[in-house]
């Protein structure tokens, strides 16, 4: 109710599993999205849960990396926040992308926002990923499909050196929620890459890319980066890691 506008007209079909309309949030923003979206789980964790924009708040500027944009909820919040930051959104998964490029065309933020249909991994190559699915499941991790009616389709993937190399040579706030993909992201950067990003919050799956969080955080440790974890109070396997190079 405080977040969204015509809050009457999705809380029955929300819990009764019919079709939802697009959201209108009370900021001006519209999520727009598919049958296949989780847009009320998105709304509650980025817009009134803040798990993003509450670790890091003065980042209004500069540029900024969506790694899993998904439908685009974290870019849509950070993009309408100020006129001054410039988002790099990735998302892979075609009908996903699509979405996301519907949401940051009509919410008039073209200009401010540069898409990819890329994953992004260890590597340069390509990437099998598990798709026809719900979006925020969808990922190429784990030992089986994850779903009944996943199809497994090649996506183009890049690594990290290259999304930092398209922003510019830095990058003032990396997020990740790549279902699975973060080791992989991170362990395939060289030291470089790292030394020029400030700021990341990524979100980890244990039950997906075993000891992720604890290979995240040997990676960022090393490369000089204050870390900070935050679990899933429902799932152990899953949770925010916040990584800063401010002094503590």
């Amino acid at each position: 109710m405080r977040h969204i506008v015509n809050w009457q007209e999705i809380w029955g079909p929300y819990f009764s599993g019919g079709a939802l309309p697009p959201l209108r949030l009370r900021r001006g923003l519209t999520l727009h999205h598919t049958a296949n979206d989780g847009p009320v789980p998105l709304v509650f964790e980025v817009f009134a849960d803040r798990c993003y924009r509450g670790h890091f708040k003065g980042i209004e500027n500069g540029v900024i990396v969506d790694i899993g944009a998904n439908i685009g909820a974290f870019t849509l919040d950070y993009a309408s926040s100020s006129n001054k930051a410039h988002i790099h959104a990735y998302e892979p998964n075609p009908p996903t992308n699509k979405t996301l490029r519907y949401n940051i065309d009509s919410n008039g933020l073209t200009e401010r926002v540069t898409v990819y249909d890329e994953a992004v991994g260890r590597e340069c190559a390509l990437f099998q990923l598990w798709t026809n699915v719900p979006s925020l499941i969808a990922t190429g991790y784990g030992s089986i499909p994850p779903a009944s009616e996943a199809i497994s389709i090649n996506v183009p993937m890049i690594d990290l050196n290259e999304v930092v190399r398209r922003a510019g040579g830095s990058i003032d706030l990396l997020k990740v929620d790549a279902e699975g993909a973060e080791v992989d992201i991170l362990e395939g950067a060289t030291l470089i890459t790292l030394d020029s990003i400030k700021n990341i919050v990524l979100e980890y799956h244990d039950y997906l890319c075993p000891d992720a969080l604890i290979r995240c955080k040997k990676v960022l440790t090393t490369a000089g980066f204050y870390c900070r974890e935050k679990h899933d109070k429902r799932n152990n396997k899953i949770g925010l890691l916040n990584a800063s190079r401010a002094t503590h």
